[in-house]
């Protein structure tokens, strides 16, 4: 009876850590990444600073160390910012923001009333209509484009002309489109006209004016705040496991609407929280740091700056997992990299074939959409994993935390949890 009393309490004792996770922890992270005294987390009312100090203060109730003199590694860069008011209206009736539409980040300030030129599809038919606007006088014309019902290729690259680089010389330009997404990807360079994307919901039939008041500012020089903590291995400190989320989002644009990211990306920052909080009650016998990184939604400029002036040399992570979007998992997870890292793509899935922790693990190949790709790049074996199913609020207003599921959160940490100690093993 003793001998197997003996056998079974350390298995036991491993497992109990794993089903005590709580997932009240991950709610109550996300819920304060999303909330609006973060701002989106963005660089309006310094929404990045203010995530990023809560984020270091994880760190240090959870007694994580630090490679320099503080959890920081900052960095700066010029960015494009809508702090103030961005007003929109069409025929005199004002819109709403973020729900009718979206003003490009790196808009200049720009305050009147201007006439609309359509082109659509009717537009593009009449080749000697289309020839004539080409040729067209714009200055003081907002021009706008629908790209519904169009098809032909050398049509759809003057359009993207029109819109990428302005060869209208228009005072503005509107993108009709059936969803809205925002993104922050052009903020780093200032625009000399700005670009609203209006939802096609939205859309009127006859517009004739559209009348804007967008105020701009443009940081020449903002600091930017990499996070990063460890802890030490028990037997092996000088080999690492990596785990890495970013935590900055798309912040707001205009004094009153902000962009919470509950699942893009406050799901995958509470997830290396989490693991953070894991791994300081259960010692490993590697090293496992934990990396918080900015800008991602820039160009993922946090993981490139990293990758450049690493804290501990690359060549010691012995495997790295970057988490983003992990907030839901009703289809399972995708990891990218797992086409072209077979061996511990097999060793994931072998482990969730025999738990059965998620419906499914799918593999894709290599991919430059997240964190992971500079490491990956330098050398660094690497995965990116997101979940599958459920909801699909991405880079909008509605990405809340109330309505996030975390329906596969408890059984993507304990996977995370087993594929560590394999990779060990």
């Amino acid at each position: 009876m003793r001998k197997i009393f003996c056998i079974i309490c350390p298995l036991v004792m491993l497992y109990f850590p794993l089903q005590a996770q709580d997932i009240g922890y991950a709610r109550k992270i996300i819920d304060t990444l999303s909330s609006p005294s973060m701002h989106g987390r963005g660089y309006v009312n310094n929404g990045d600073r203010i995530a990023s100090a809560f984020i270091r203060n994880e760190f240090i109730k959870d007694s994580l160390k630090n490679f320099a003199s503080d959890y920081y590694q900052t960095f700066k860069l010029p960015i494009g910012t809508l702090p103030g008011k961005v007003m929109v209206s069409v025929n005199e009736t004002t819109l709403t923001p973020g729900v009718d539409y979206l003003v490009a980040a790196a808009s200049p300030t720009m305050i009147g009333t201007f006439k609309i030129v359509r082109i659509d599809s009717h537009v593009v038919c009449n080749k000697k209509l289309f020839r004539k606007l080409l040729k067209s006088k714009n200055k003081e014309k907002f021009i706008l484009i629908d790209k519904k019902g169009i098809s032909d290729k050398t049509i759809l690259a003057t359009l993207h002309g029109i819109k990428e680089m302005n060869t209208l010389g228009a005072k503005g330009i509107i993108v009709i489109d059936d969803k809205l997404v925002w993104g922050e990807e052009d903020a780093l360079t200032p625009l000399t006209y700005p670009i609203i994307t209006l939802k096609r919901a939205s859309l009127f039939a006859n517009m004739k004016t559209m009348t804007v008041d967008i105020v701009q500012d443009f940081q020449n020089a903002h600091e930017f705040a990499n996070v990063v903590g460890y802890i030490e291995g028990s037997t092996k400190p000088d080999s690492f496991v990596v785990f890495t989320a970013h935590y900055d989002h798309l912040g707001q644009m205009g004094s009153d609407i902000y962009f919470p990211g509950a699942n893009d990306n406050a799901s995958g920052t509470a997830m290396i929280l989490d693991l953070a909080k894991y791994y300081s009650k259960n010692k490993p016998d590697y090293s496992i740091a934990f990396m918080s990184f900015t800008g991602e939604e820039l160009g993922l400029k946090g993981s490139e700056y990293y990758t450049s002036h690493p804290l501990f040399p690359l060549s010691k992570i012995r495997f790295l997992v970057n988490l983003d979007m992990v907030g839901t998992g009703d289809d399972g997870i995708k990891v990218v990299n797992g086409a072209v890292i077979p061996k511990e793509f097999n060793l994931l899935s072998g482990i969730n074939d025999k738990m059965k922790y998620l419906p499914s693990v799918n593999k894709r190949g290599e991919a430059a959409i997240s964190d992971h790709y500079f490491f990956y790049k330098k050398g660094v074996k690497s995965f990116f994993i997101y979940t599958l199913g459920g909801i699909g609020e991405y880079h909008n207003i509605y990405d809340k935390s109330k309505t996030l599921p975390l329906t596969k959160y408890n059984e993507l940490f304990k996977l995370i949890i087993d594929f560590e100690k394999a990779l060990n093993d």
